[in-house]
């Protein structure tokens, strides 16, 4: 059974991202199909980057894994595969099995989901979870996908100006905190994933509060090289 995470886009309803649950309880995180990717060098190359004929051809995925060689890290992978290659890039953790604490997965500033490409399968047989509605016109949509073990939720603070909600699987918590900037969406999303080094070994979890922070760290610098390159248009 597929969980897709749905937004109303200007009154219709739109894919933010879908998740698989594998047989050993594995967790396959899907951005819809037909996208184009393009990697910059620094986070002005992708904010300023307009011409859609740089972006090849990439089917993406993120998976949280259960890993159960291991006593105390779980991975989680992000794959990208274009016409000629396949490219990863992984996360060691000890921040679920270890700690019982909370890990960031994707922090994704999202494209404009009006596109066609975010449409709906018809019929659609998953399970629909709703993020609300926006106006891509007038607002983008950012998230974070967190991941923690089953019997551990994320607190919600009332203070921090944003949405969340969790989805509970077999093995693992998925929480999404999604907010907006009052900004027309462009046409291509940004993705920001923590990647690991076998030289440095695992990252720790993160706290709530240190969830909320990267969050807010993440939303800042985006916005700010925003108005960088557009002003306040």
């Amino acid at each position: 059974m597929r969980t897709r995470f749905v937004i109303e886009a200007n009154g219709t309803p739109r894919t933010v991202f879908s998740v698989s649950e594998q047989k050993r309880g594995d967790l396959n995180i899907h951005i819809t199909s037909g996208g184009r990717a393009y990697t910059g060098q620094t986070l002005n190359d992708l904010v300023a980057v307009s011409d859609e004929s740089v972006f090849e051809e990439c089917e993406k995925h993120f998976s949280v894994h259960t890993s159960p060689k291991s006593l105390s890290v779980n991975v989680i992978k992000r794959t990208q595969a274009f016409l000629d290659r396949v490219e990863d890039s992984c996360q060691v953790t000890t921040g679920i099995k270890q700690d019982n604490l909370f890990v960031p997965v994707l922090f994704r500033v999202s494209g404009d989901l009006s596109r066609a490409r975010y449409s709906l399968p018809d019929p659609c047989p998953d399970t629909l979870v709703s993020l609300g509605q926006y106006e891509p016109n007038r607002d983008q949509l950012r998230f974070m996908a967190v991941c923690s073990r089953r019997e551990t939720s994320f607190p919600k603070d009332e203070e921090h100006p944003s949405n969340l909600l969790e989805v509970k699987f077999s093995n693992f918590t998925l929480t999404v905190i999604w907010s907006y900037l009052n900004k027309p969406s462009h046409p291509h999303a940004i993705d920001f994933f923590l990647g690991t080094r076998a030289e440095t070994g695992p990252i720790r979890g993160l706290h709530w509060f240190e969830i909320y922070n990267l969050y807010t760290d993440l939303y800042m610098k985006h916005a700010e090289e925003y108005f960088r390159v557009y002003g306040d248009e």
